[in-house]
């Protein structure tokens, strides 16, 4: 089985920019569900005693401000359908509260895998990058979604 040539015609494209202003609120529900305690992501004189501008988001943040079904009406897959393979992070400076994002993603590959049986998987690579209002780069990102494709 090839992969489509819709699929493939979709490598390279581009999400419309999203913008997200960080608030404290957000780092700091985000924080406590995952089990942070460094008081950088709860007190912001603390986060200032740091050296940070404000409350500082923890490193996985950044997964939580992106979507990648922001592409699946494009591949025609059902959401419930698709699986996470990998995540990566390159971060040029941490988020801190206050700091206004704007997101985009990418598709950078399409391919297939033989599963097992007569089973193909598809793997979509959507990376993500993110600049302040400055323009300044904040992070940039590579998740791979995978879907069995029967």
């Amino acid at each position: 089985m090839t992969l489509s040539a819709k699929l493939k015609q979709l490598i390279g494209k581009s999400s419309a920019p999203l913008v997200i202003e960080v608030e404290k609120s957000q780092v700091r529900r985000f924080a406590a569900a995952i089990g942070e305690t460094d008081p950088i992501h709860f007190d912001e004189v603390a986060a200032k005693a740091a050296g940070f501008s404000s409350l500082v988001a923890p490193p996985t943040f950044a997964a939580a401000l992106i979507a990648p079904e922001v592409f699946v009406e494009d591949f025609g897959w059902d959401p419930q359908s698709i699986m996470h393979r990998a995540e990566e992070y390159e971060y040029f400076r941490p988020i801190c509260a206050g700091d206004v994002l704007h997101i985009t993603q990418r598709i950078s590959d399409v391919y297939e895998q033989a599963g097992q049986g007569q089973d193909v998987l598809v793997f979509a690579v959507v990376e993500s990058r993110a600049h302040d209002a400055k323009n300044r780069a904040v992070w940039k990102g590579r998740r791979v979604l995978v879907k069995l494709n029967n």
